[in-house]
């Protein structure tokens, strides 16, 4: 093709690219340089002509340059990784005993690992290569006498991947001779907390290796955390950053809690017979209920959560699949990599917390050139999710209903007044953390921010003494900076009453910031007087910093007690020195070891204890949740090693 050629093929492909010497796009399956066995198989799974993300896709793979491709579900993104995988590893030595494997597609939940695993399985007999799949919930023993076998292609979540490399020191498998990484739903896996995980197994494959990132939605913030791991890609966009899939009809309908099970039976009654369908809720109590209520009124159906044991989930999946049942309630674990044939309709019987788990939700139908249908439950409630519902059905060119627009724009008004506030992107990179550890610290900060906005607490709620932490210094500090904050608000607002303000500026007080809203509509004079109302309270508040002492707090963790290798991982600096970095506490180790048995001799003389010194209560918090679960991490490990004479002796309280 002439480079107009090829300029006018990707505008009818809808590509958007980002990259130096982009190879041009194919147009037929021969021109990939497939096998012929490869591409009779191809044939007979019925892909006449590759698909828009695979034009453009395999070549830039096959010529062996990093990728990142954003692509609609249902786009055909898994076969543009598979096939140019394929040929790589017919390129590269055999396998051998002793070896890992050739490449490594790592997802983020167990469901996706088994659909990748289903469909290279499709082209691997026909290729002479072997694939496993290792994810936790099932039986490691067979995933690792399988990998001692050999194989060429491992399809894992990264949690269990890891447990096996590090398992007999490293004598089942290894990353040595990776030199092909897939990274399927990359957004949602470095969001998860696996960006650790990632880092490290990433980190034991050759340098030179190929990286490959795929999914349906992509963010920004994301994507720079991506890029830490690829080498000068190239990023292939097909239609818009984070669509949903325009063959799919939208369709959302405010209904408060009460109505929405009635209109579920009506949706039912309408739908039950053309083909499958899914229904998404928020929790796994819910999805319980709803499938207890759907029994009861005459509905077989099937429900999937991630509380259910993994054999569970493989057999939901495969009786939903296979027609045994054709309705499936689930959480939002079956949004990615559920690719089921004539499903239908897609419900969400409460409204995706996040824009991204909308797009994915609604994606599970209307696959590979298929029509769908979705339909979403939103109440007054909900409002904070109405503006994300809003712009999903605005970039997919659909219908947005008055009620709709009527709820998203009532809270965008609230939240410009400052009454609400908006919700999160999703996407937040907060990496793992146990349950109550995660309450603590999301608590922390919520209290943190409402002092910073001058907001009153519940005092039983907010006495740091339960905690462990002690507060000296600071007087009434916080509460005299959020009564400024709120004076200055409350002043610059008078100035130009009635008018909805654009994005708050800021004022420098001396390490603190004094929000002070402009508005496009108030007179010069308003505005004038607004700024030197704000400039006299940011002297004031210089004032009251000046006379008083800095805000500490104080914690205390005794770690006498725990394992031996457990003291050492924790008072080392290569750990204390990351929690200080996020934290922005100070961790010291004080006292000293005292065996068991033996007690301190005098009142001066303390068992080891790490002490944690913080300028908030939240930083302290959150310096004392991740010493306890770097300590629960190691523990755990040495009670669950072979020869471990009393299991779960050791415990964090």
């Amino acid at each position: 093709m002439t480079p107009e050629e090829v300029v006018a093929y990707r505008k009818e492909l809808e590509l958007k690219l980002h990259g130096k010497d982009i190879p041009k796009p194919i147009k037929t399956w021969i021109q990939t340089g497939l096998t012929s066995r490869i591409l009779d198989t191809i044939k007979k799974f019925g892909f006449e002509k590759p698909m828009q993300i695979q034009a453009q896709a395999l070549p830039i793979i096959m010529s062996g340059r990093d990728c990142i491709g954003v692509a609609k579900t249902g786009s055909g993104k898994t076969l543009a990784f598979v096939l140019p995988m394929l040929r790589h590893i017919k390129d590269q030595p055999p396998v051998v005993p002793g070896d890992g494997p050739i490449a490594l597609i790592m997802a983020p939940t167990r469901e996706l690992v088994q659909q990748i695993h289903s469909d290279i399985r499709k082209f691997a007999k026909v290729a002479g290569v072997t694939s496993v799949a290792v994810y936790g919930g099932s039986g490691v023993a067979q995933q690792i006498s399988e990998l001692k076998r050999g194989a060429e292609i491992v399809v894992c979540t990264p949690g269990r991947m890891i447990d096996i490399l590090c398992t007999s020191n490293g004598k089942i498998t290894n990353l040595r001779r990776v030199t092909y990484l897939v990274m399927d739903e990359a957004d949602r896996m470095f969001d998860m907390g696996f960006e650790p995980q990632i880092t490290r197994i990433v980190q034991n494959t050759r340098p030179d290796r190929q990286t490959v990132l795929f999914s349906a939605t992509f963010p920004r913030q994301v994507e720079i955390l991506a890029r830490k791991v690829l080498t000068k890609p190239v990023e292939i966009q097909i239609g818009g950053r984070s669509v949903v899939n325009k063959d799919i009809s939208q369709l959302v309908e405010v209904r408060p809690e009460n109505e929405r099970f009635l209109r579920l039976l009506e949706l039912l009654g309408e739908w039950y017979e053309k083909g499958k369908i899914l229904i998404f809720v928020h929790s796994q109590d819910k999805c319980d209920a709803l499938f207890k209520d759907m029994l009861r009124h005459g509905y077989p159906c099937l429900s999937l959560h991630g509380a259910k044991d993994q054999t569970d989930r493989e057999s939901t999946i495969s009786d939903f699949k296979s027609n045994v049942c054709s309705v499936l309630i689930a959480t939002s674990i079956a949004a990615r990599g559920l690719d089921v044939k004539e499903l239908e309709l897609v419900i969400n019987y409460d409204v995706p917390n996040h824009y991204e788990d909308y797009v994915h939700r609604v994606g599970r139908t209307g696959r590979a050139g298929r029509k769908g249908c979705a339909i979403t439950f939103i109440s007054e409630d909900d409002a904070r999710y109405a503006p994300d519902l809003v712009k999903a059905l605005q970039l997919s060119e659909q219908v947005v209903p008055d009620d709709l627009k009527a709820l998203a724009d009532g809270f965008m008004t609230k939240v410009n007044q400052g009454l609400e506030q908006a919700h999160g992107t999703g996407y937040g990179g907060s990496g793992f953390k146990f349950n109550e550890e995660e309450e603590e610290v999301t608590k922390a900060a919520k209290k943190a921010q409402a002092r910073g906005y001058g907001f009153e607490e519940d005092k039983s709620d907010s006495d740091s003494e339960d905690e462990g932490i002690q507060k000296t210094g600071g007087g009434d500090l916080s509460q005299q900076t959020a009564n400024a904050h709120a004076a200055a608000i409350a002043l610059v607002s008078k100035a130009s009453a009635g008018v909805v303000p654009p994005p708050i500026q800021y004022l420098p007080n001396g390490g603190q910031a004094i929000p002070v809203i402009i508005t496009a509509n108030a007179s010069s004079e308003g505005t004038a007087r607004a700024l030197r109302a704000a400039e006299n309270l940011r002297q004031k508040l210089e004032e009251i910093q000046a006379g008083s002492m800095t805000e500490h707090y104080t914690a205390e963790f005794e770690i006498n007690d725990f394992p031996q290798n457990a003291r050492w991982k924790v008072t080392h600096k290569e750990t204390l020195g990351p929690i200080s970095e996020w934290t922005g506490a100070a961790i010291t180790t004080r006292g000293q070891f005292y065996p068991p048995g033996k007690v301190p001799h005098g009142p001066d003389d303390r068992k080891l204890y790490l002490k944690i010194e913080g300028p908030t209560e939240s930083s302290v918090k959150k310096a004392k949740a991740e010493v306890k679960r770097v300590l629960e991490d190691i523990t755990r490990q040495a009670t669950s090693l072979p020869g471990a004479s009393q299991p779960g002796k050791y415990s964090v309280l």
